[in-house]
């Protein structure tokens, strides 16, 4: 049976977070209105005060403020210009290394991310990734309509998509690698017979010694 290598993105692939970024680069030059950035503010406050304890209702909500009723196209065309000029330096380049390396091997790579669709795709183009999993935001009429298509693929359903896209394509778990660098990421190292925790946090650290998962510690490459 084949094998595959299924990596998170952010602070995996690469050492930042690609949506927060961004937001980052739209505040700046001006084009995140007021209204969506108190949106933003106070779904975060009611999480900070327990009054939201899901992360997957948390992050529609976020996201139903920063883009229901935005064209679809201006956000593409900056977020991938943006990308390419800046993000991609974001790399790390032993991941990279990593990526080709299994590739070399006939392994399939397959980004699984909670991370937006359009954040998501221009990664896996540039690292030519057999497939790719996001948060897919719905569409109409040229609009994003605010809401997730489908689930979010954080925490366990990470894993449920690893273990369905072994089914689908045949693969042996137990020969497939997944890296990871968040404690929600441990559903899907879990999955897999080479799990790999890269730059983990102090939950996934102790994880990982406790398991013997191989752990990378990587240098920020900006």
């Amino acid at each position: 049976m084949s094998s595959a290598a299924f990596f998170d993105l952010d602070r995996t692939l690469w050492a930042c977070s690609g949506e927060k970024a961004f937001a980052v680069h739209q505040f700046r030059q001006g084009k995140l209105g007021i209204t969506q950035v108190g949106g933003v503010i106070y779904q975060y406050l009611l999480y900070e005060l327990g009054l939201i304890d899901n992360i997957d209702i948390l992050k529609r909500r976020v996201l139903r403020a920063l883009f229901a009723g935005e064209a679809v196209a201006p956000y593409v065309e900056t977020y991938t210009a943006h990308f390419h000029q800046h993000l991609s330096q974001s790399l790390f380049p032993k991941m990279l290394d990593c990526v080709r390396s299994h590739q070399s091997a006939g392994d399939k790579v397959v980004i699984v991310s909670a991370a937006l669709d359009f954040i998501v795709s221009p990664v896996a183009e540039l690292l030519q990734t057999d497939d790719w999993f996001a948060s897919r935001l719905e569409v109409s009429n040229h609009l994003f309509s605010g809401e997730v298509l489908g689930s979010i693929p954080y925490g366990q359903a990470k894993a449920s998509i690893v273990k369905d896209y072994a089914d689908k394509h045949g693969l042996d778990l137990a020969q497939c690698h997944a890296y990871g660098d968040h404690w929600e990421d441990r559903y899907m190292l879990a999955a897999v017979g080479h799990p790999v925790a890269v730059n983990p946090g102090r939950s996934l650290a102790q994880l990982a010694q406790r398991q013997q998962w191989l752990t990378l510690d990587l240098p920020s490459p900006i």
